[in-house]
Parts: C-alpha cells; sequence; structure tokens
C-alpha cells in the first residue's frame, strides 16, 4: 500500500511511449501537408490552363493573329508575338512556378474555324511523374475549332 502513496509521477517508459506517439502523429500530419501543398500546385496548373484555353477562344473567335509557341524557360508570358513576329501585349500570364510546353504549331491564324492549340502545363512544384520530360505531372490542354474538340482535364 505504501508504494502506490508515493507514485508521483510517470516512469521513463511512459514519457518514452508518449514521445514515440507524438512523434508519429507529427510524421504523419507533415506528410499529409506536404501532399495537399503538392495538390495544390496541381490544381494551379489545371486552373491556368482552363483560363489560358478560355484566352485562346477568346483570340480565335476576335480572330487575332497571336503564335502561342512557348517553352517552360521563356517566362510566364504566352502570345507576346503575332504571326508576323511583331510584339504585342501577352495573350496570358502564367501563375508563378506554373511552367507551359506549347507546341509551335499552335497559333490563331486569323481565318475562321481554323485556330487550334495544344498545351502542356506543369507546375515545379507539382507531383512527381518520371515519365514526362519535366519530372512533374503535365496536364494536356487542346482547343481545335476546325473538329470544335476542346480538351480541359480534371483533376
Amino acid at each position: 500500500m505504501k508504494r502506490l502513496r508515493n507514485n508521483r509521477g510517470f516512469t521513463f517508459i511512459e514519457l518514452l511511449m508518449v514521445i514515440i506517439v507524438l512523434g508519429i502523429l507529427a510524421q504523419m500530419a507533415f506528410t499529409f501537408a506536404l501532399d495537399l501543398q503538392t495538390r495544390s500546385s496541381d490544381i494551379m496548373a489545371i486552373s491556368d490552363g482552363r483560363n489560358l484555353i478560355t484566352a485562346v477562344r477568346d483570340n480565335f473567335v476576335s480572330l487575332e493573329n497571336v503564335v502561342y509557341a512557348h517553352n517552360p524557360g521563356d517566362g510566364p508570358e504566352i502570345g507576346t508575338v503575332d504571326t508576323g513576329a511583331n510584339p504585342r501585349p501577352p495573350v496570358f500570364t502564367l501563375s508563378p512556378g506554373v511552367r507551359a510546353k506549347i507546341t509551335a504549331d499552335s497559333e490563331s491564324p486569323g481565318t475562321p474555324q481554323d485556330g487550334y492549340f495544344n498545351a502542356r502545363l506543369y507546375h515545379i512544384k507539382g507531383t512527381d511523374d518520371s515519365v514526362n520530360p519535366s519530372g512533374k505531372r503535365e496536364f494536356l490542354f487542346v482547343a481545335d475549332e476546325e473538329f470544335n474538340v476542346y480538351s480541359l482535364p480534371t483533376f
């Protein structure tokens, strides 16, 4: 009986178990937070792609001559020249961290129902994917006026 009355604190093993459980919970929370950041980066790339397709469709309708060809290292501004290589205000500006690869045949030729656009967007902090040259998960966006095809990925 006397031994039970003198028990004033926790044993070393009990404290060690609490620290281990807290460490496991902290690791789970950290992994979850990183996953959320990666997913939000992917969603930012999808959002930029959808907004870019809207801008491209507007330019197709207004028959503006715009060259959309763009490489990931070209900066955030897209459509800064027309088909005559004259400078123009950018059609769209990408969000920070979002990169775009737009093929050279993507342009708005200035003739009705003849526009074509093909872009792959990704975020530098997005989901890793070793299959793609960027090393990140890429999202394909296509606008083809001739066949009335508009491809917008979802997450």
